[in-house]
């Protein structure tokens, strides 16, 4: 009787134990998984996170044998087929000719008469050990073979050497190869340098997390998420790097939520411009390939958000961002505005040659998906300062949305990287000195934060200063200065100065608001889940699959709804072999934001529905119902005909319009062009980015 008692509990805590986990398994297969990426770069300096950076994002791990499973997504011929070969190929040793690119010198550290190895793997060198041939340079002396040009020179701000007492011996005259890999080698430097440039906390945890605004944008847009859509969503973070106890990778996370159950997946990427390599390869690709190793991948439903700008969000917060720079100058002022993005590379190769690559960077999307993000861009900026400012976006001033008529440039690229296909910031501020033009302002439009790539990188790159680091430290990271006509700074007070010139900041003192941005297009990701926020009422009246090569058109005909004659538009994909079929000798770059590659992204169901209780107008009154088209934020590549219904008796002797809500400024913008049908009682209209529309009279 006794050890009946005894086992009683237990077998009840093993029933409780089971059933439970039954339910709670059955509760998370139901739940959406949310994983949201970055590249994970720390606050301060990072060992491990800069020996790792390029095995992680620029080479990723092998194929190891022809058909080996769940290598998703590797690029090249085996056996050089790797993840993502972004670097060149003279990263793998094997290669035929490759073994000295891959290993022709070492990086050490002189401490106390000894040379201690960067790849502390290897064995130390006293100055007797190396012979008297091989020469051993300072790396703050050390040039590019390829280029030229310094590889870690000095503080362009006052002359420091931030690698002092770091030497490279041997080089490609001379080799001294030490069994490690040259960019691994060399890889931590660019870190210590660009520390020693930026500043930043120096112990942990600090200098290990993401920089503190990369945090509190992630914290926001949970924070968001979670009050959107409650305990249906489960939200976590995985960066392109590992730092282990503090950072974990994306397939860290994919495992954790795989092995908890989860099977609906929902991939973020905060970038602002769709590009295949990020989307595709990096965070796709490791996630599927994790996945598929785990044995879940084809019961696993998966939805990728894929950029953020070219949103009503977006736009908005740029006019916040741009505002200070624009009106410290006086109203009727001509401003040149260069906008920036950070640019992937182009013409390069494709090829198992020791200086090859084998990513496919002719079939990249990038590069289409940036430029328009740009003329959204440039009409929100238009639309916001026009009426007080002269702003100038092209060369000559010409009316033009070509883009080679643009101040649109590459900032992480050189005019040779770029093929003549695209233009430099260098490029782009000598033709507006040219032009008579003053005042200019520099928009980094592509980061969400100011970092390396922005505060130091693109500026070295094209002969831009950099910001002071007590200037840095204090928040603040734009920069006004003054150069003459061939682009050498000078005091503004001289007569040879040709233009003042602004660089403005990144977003990293607009958290929430990029954040806010962040939110919307994640939203419209979670509704291809079925998901719509919990305070938020829909009843879709219409949806259908709509196929990326044909397009198609949706319509809500019940004569009983009041959303009747609402409609969607989608043109079918105009080239169906672009960018897909492109190779190095056919690939080109988009010039007309007419003649685009693409109109919908991809095979996607579309919705059109009535929301209830749709948020105020502040700035007009309405007119009509609230029309919901989804998914929430979906982009297009080319315009797609949108139809809302308005009612004739709210009008009145106002004019009507079309108008979209926009979740930063919590009131609806004006549509533009919106054509009326008072016959029946339509508003038609033309955008690349869908939402909550409505018909509204300006009060």
């Amino acid at each position: 009787m006794r050890a009946k008692k005894m086992y009683a509990p237990v077998i009840l805590a093993i029933i409780f134990f089971f059933s439970s986990s039954l339910a709670y398994g059955a509760a998370v297969k139901d739940r959406v998984a949310v994983l949201i990426t970055s590249w994970g770069a720390p606050a301060g300096f990072n060992f491990e996170y800069a020996w790792d950076s390029h095995s992680w994002c620029r080479v990723g791990d092998r194929t190891q044998y022809p058909g080996q499973p769940c290598k998703e997504g590797h690029v090249g011929e085996f056996p050089y087929q790797l993840h993502l070969g972004f670097l060149p190929m003279g990263l793998t040793c094997e290669m035929p000719g490759g073994g000295l690119i891959y290993d022709n010198s070492g990086i050490y550290k002189l401490v106390d008469g000894v040379y201690v190895p960067m790849d502390l793997k290897l064995p130390s060198f006293t100055p007797d050990m190396i012979p008297p041939t091989v020469p051993i340079i300072p790396v703050v002396e050390a040039k590019s073979a390829m280029t030229g040009v310094f590889s870690w020179p000095p503080d362009p701000r006052d002359g420091k050497d931030h690698l002092a007492g770091w030497y490279k011996i041997g080089d490609s005259s001379t080799p001294f190869p030490n069994g490690s890999g040259d960019l691994y080698e060399q890889g931590p430097l660019g870190f210590l340098r660009r520390f020693g440039l930026l500043g930043g906390p120096t112990e942990p945890p600090d200098a290990y997390l993401e920089s503190i605004y990369v945090r509190q944008i992630g914290s926001y847009t949970k924070q968001m998420l979670e009050d959107s859509f409650g305990s249906r969503i489960d939200v976590r973070f995985g960066s392109y790097g590992r730092i282990s106890d503090y950072t974990p990778h994306e397939i860290d996370t994919t495992e954790d939520f795989a092995k908890e159950g989860f099977r609906k997946l929902l991939v973020a990427r905060e970038t602002t411009d769709n590009n295949c390599y990020a989307n595709n390869y990096m965070s796709g690709g490791y996630v599927r390939e994790k996945l598929c190793e785990l044995g879940v991948l084809n019961e696993t439903e998966i939805y990728q958000t894929r950029q953020v700008g070219r949103t009503p969000e977006f736009n908005a917060l740029n006019i916040i961002n741009m505002k200070p720079f624009i009106e410290q100058y006086p109203e009727g002022s001509t401003i040149g505005i260069v906008y920036v993005t950070r640019g992937l590379p182009w013409g390069v190769e494709t090829g198992a040659r020791t200086m090859g690559t084998q990513h496919p960077w002719e079939k990249e999307v990038y590069h289409e998906n940036g430029f328009l993000n740009y003329l959204s861009w440039k009409r929100a900026m238009q639309k916001a300062f026009g009426d007080r400012y002269k702003l100038v976006f092209t060369r000559g001033g010409v009316e033009s949305d070509l883009m080679r008529d643009n101040f649109f440039t590459y900032g992480m690229s050189t005019e040779k990287d770029l093929a003549g296909h695209f233009y430099s910031i260098r490029q782009a501020l000598q033709w507006a000195k040219e032009d008579g033009i003053d005042k200019i302002i520099i928009a980094p439009c592509h980061w969400l934060y100011d970092n390396s790539d922005n505060l130091v990188n693109m500026r070295e790159m094209n002969n831009l200063p950099i910001v002071p680091r007590q200037d840095m430290e204090a928040g603040k990271f734009d920069i006004t200065y003054c150069e003459d006509a061939e682009g050498n700074q000078m005091s503004c007070n001289s007569a040879n100065s040709a233009a003042e010139i602004t660089i403005a900041p990144s977003y990293s003192n607009l958290t929430q608001e990029f954040a806010t941005s962040y939110y919307v297009v994640l939203r419209g990701t979670l509704e291809r889940f079925g998901l719509y926020p919990g305070n938020t009422f829909i009843k879709i009246e219409k949806s259908e699959l709509v196929k990326k090569l044909n397009g198609g058109t949706l319509e809500v005909t019940s004569p009983f709804s009041p959303i009747k004659g609402a409609q969607i538009d989608i043109p079918p994909d105009p080239y169906p072999d672009r960018p897909e079929g492109f190779t190095f000798a056919t690939a080109v770059p988009v010039n007309d934001p007419n003649d685009t590659m693409d109109c919908l992204w991809e095979d996607t169901v579309i919705t059109i529905g009535r929301q209830l209780g749709a948020p105020a107008m502040k700035s007009a009154r309405p007119a009509g119902p609230a029309v919901h088209f989804g998914p929430y934020r979906n982009f297009f590549n080319r315009d797609v005909t949108i139809s809302i219904p308005y009612a004739k008796s709210m009008v009145g002797s106002g004019t009507v319009g079309a108008y979209i809500y926009n979740h930063l400024t919590k009131d609806w913008d004006a549509v533009d062009n919106a054509v009326v049908d008072a016959a029946q009682g339509l508003l038609t209209f033309k955008t690349q980015v869908l939402g909550l529309f409505r018909a509204g009279v300006k009060k």
